[in-house]
């Protein structure tokens, strides 16, 4: 039996890194960037008038300035023919050729009749409400570096370069498998020998809400041919294999020999955790078979602890680890890490609080209902003291 962090480096030093994909712009909220984007012209690609009024030639010191012309947002760049006069701008357009100030309308007068502008102050400043060219960027500079989300910002960013079109890290094809006699799909009559199934939507959800789309859900009754089948069919379909159940010492837990018959290769079965030690990991040809505990409990936690940090490697995000304070102590006398469900708060001065929420086993995910996530705490202690710092893994994304 391996420690969880040994479990964790044996999964993400076997996770592949997702290959290139090409998409619309429009669909590429919450992707990854599998390349660098850098700018193709500067930025502003022009001196930009930064606000309506007029320019003029910060030179010529004076209070009346007869206005020669009108330089629109979208229109040709105009020159100021004579530096005693001036040009209206708008917002947005290219600074007049000849000009090195703008001055806004609320600090200036215009006579309709005789097409002069009178300003009302006194300092004339050089480039003044100008945004200078190549002042945010320049042509070729990096703007987006690989592996950074893409947000709405990035997608302005990422538009503002002329491209429909953005190279994303590919996503995998998962399915996910239920198993056992015993469960019964929803809206469905359920003896009273029987359950429903809940694990499989469970994980269906928590894989959405991490951006996965290529889902497939599927059950598998307890039955060895059946079930080396199915298995072998999905192996060759997908990436990643997500079971739940059967990974036990029962005489009806057949995945671990289905999965060594069929050719994946055992990384690791069971762990020093609490809750989730039946977990098995296997790979073959680059795939992925996660074979989670069929106790919701013990297989929520582990999809959280170690399925989603692996497809967050291979989907090229960044992984970033919260930690959070006990609000009480907590004492675990095994030589195991426990996986305990918390309450999450903030205090007034920003610090994550970590309350510990009550369970009976891990077959009562009922209780997981009122948590917000679980924390780590470690195997070389037995008290947790309240104030201390562990790492904390939420539900919500």
């Amino acid at each position: 039996m391996i420690s969880t962090s040994q479990a964790d480096d044996l999964i993400l030093n076997s996770t592949s890194i997702s290959q290139e994909e090409i998409i619309d712009i429009e669909s590429s909220i919450g992707r990854t960037l599998f390349k660098e984007i850098s700018s193709v012209r500067n930025q502003p690609p022009f001196h930009r008038v930064m606000m309506d009024g007029i320019a003029l030639d910060s030179k010529v010191k004076s209070t009346e300035y007869k206005i020669e012309n009108i330089q629109a947002a979208g229109r040709s760049q105009l020159t100021l023919k004579n530096s005693n006069n001036c040009i209206e701008v708008m917002t947005g357009a290219p600074l007049p050729v000849g000009c090195d100030c703008v001055i806004p309308y609320e600090n200036i007068k215009i006579s309709k009749e005789s097409n002069f502008a009178s300003i009302n102050i006194e300092d004339i400043i050089e480039l003044n409400n100008i945004h200078l060219e190549a002042t945010d960027y320049k042509a070729g500079d990096i703007l987006l570096s690989k592996g950074i989300v893409i947000t709405s910002p990035v997608v302005a960013i990422i538009a503002s370069q002329g491209t429909r079109e953005v190279s994303v890290f590919k996503r995998p094809k998962i399915a996910v498998i239920s198993t056992g006699d015993e469960l019964v799909e929803l809206n469905s009559e359920v003896l009273p020998h029987q359950i429903y199934m809940s694990n499989s939507y469970a994980i269906m959800t928590e894989l959405e809400k991490f951006g996965i789309e290529s889902l497939k859900r599927i059950h598998i009754i307890d039955d060895k041919d059946s079930t080396e089948i199915k298995i072998k069919e999905l192996l060759n379909e997908n990436d990643i294999l997500i079971i739940t159940g059967g990974v036990s010492m029962g005489k009806f837990d057949f995945i671990p020999e289905v999965l060594s018959k069929l050719g994946v290769e055992q990384v690791f079965h069971k762990i020093k955790q609490k809750p989730g030690k039946p977990m098995w990991y296997g790979i073959k040809d680059h795939k992925q078979i996660f074979a989670l505990p069929g106790n919701p409990v013990s297989c929520l936690v582990c999809l959280r602890r170690f399925v989603i940090p692996s497809l967050i490697k291979s989907a090229g995000y960044a992984s970033h680890s919260i930690y959070g304070q006990l609000t009480e102590v907590v004492e675990f006398n095994k030589d195991f890490t426990l996986f305990k469900p918390v309450m999450a708060s903030y205090s007034k001065s920003g610090q994550l609080l970590l309350t510990p929420v009550e369970s009976n086993n891990s077959g009562d995910f009922y209780s997981l209902g009122s948590s917000d996530g679980f924390v780590e705490l470690p195997d070389e202690k037995k008290v947790f003291n309240k104030a201390e710092s562990y790492k904390y893994y939420p539900w919500q994304k």
